[in-house]
């Protein structure tokens, strides 16, 4: 039996895709709307917004469903993580060394949080709202490579790796969306520290459930070019259309005009929103 199906059998009848539209329901203003009108008393929407949280959450108090999407993510893990596996870290990163990096980070993101345009969004807007761009994660990147501070990206993310393997995801890519996940685990945004990358593929069928909810449906020439787009944003944290006219993977599909032909008018207001989506 393949996991959509073990799913569809553990719940009596819904599938994955089921499941998150029942949790995206539970926080969804417009969902709360369809059960209560806006000019119902407050206390009636409270046990509405409440009603539709226990509604989607009711599956998952099967602890059977909870082990099989634990397995079934475990197993995804094993297949398709072959380049992010833990490693053993280098006995130079002993713990004092470690703790070292990660307080010389934290009296950076102290003293830089005012100046450098990357932290500035990153501090007030962790979670939606404006996203930093491509070119102010790269100052922000300049900036702890150059004197007093000396630090690269990918050894703060071992340094946090050595004082917390649990919560720690090991990383050695590098890239300019990782910064950003740096700086959230920083500043205990998040409680685990991962590449966006690991984390794009769940965002972005999240995306696509909304998407389908509010009727917009995508071909899978389409789904082929969303996909690229994720990717891209997965490792740099901004799409512009100019991306989509110079970069080799867009390049390949046939361009700008392939994908002003596959979303028209849409198409810059859809990257803005997977953008959103992915990185906020």
């Amino acid at each position: 039996m393949d996991d959509r199906a073990a799913i569809v059998k553990a719940t009596g009848g819904v599938d994955l895709p089921g499941l998150a539209a029942r949790l995206l329901d539970a926080v969804d203003p417009d969902a709360l709307a369809a059960r209560i009108p806006p000019e119902a008393p407050d206390k009636d929407r409270d046990a509405a917004r409440e009603t539709l949280k226990d509604e989607a959450a009711r599956a998952f108090d099967d602890p059977a469903l909870r082990r099989l999407l634990k397995d079934i993510k475990a197993a995804a893990d094993i297949r398709i993580d072959t380049i992010s596996t833990d490693a053993v870290v280098s006995s130079g990163w002993d713990e004092k060394k470690a703790q070292d990096a990660v307080a010389k980070f934290q009296r950076f993101l102290d003293e830089r949080r005012d100046v450098l345009v990357a932290l500035q969004i990153l501090y007030s807007r962790p979670y939606a709202g404006r996203h930093p761009t491509h070119a102010a994660v790269e100052d922000l990147r300049d900036a702890l490579k150059r004197p007093p501070w000396l630090l690269e990206p990918v050894d703060l993310w071992r340094a946090y790796k050595r004082l917390a393997s649990d919560k720690v995801r090991a990383n050695t890519a590098g890239t300019l969306a990782d910064i950003g996940m740096l700086v959230r685990y920083a500043l205990r945004q998040s409680e685990t520290l991962e590449p966006l990358s690991s984390l794009a593929a769940g965002r972005f069928n999240l995306w696509l459930c909304r998407a389908e909810k509010a009727g917009r449906a995508y071909s899978d020439e389409q789904r082929a070019w969303l996909a690229a787009i994720r990717d891209h944003l997965a490792v740099n944290v901004e799409i512009t259309t100019r991306d989509l006219i110079d970069a080799p993977e867009f390049a390949a599909k046939g361009g700008i005009l392939k994908a002003r032909t596959l979303f028209g008018d849409r198409l810059p207001n859809m990257l803005d929103d997977l953008t959103e989506a992915l990185v906020a």
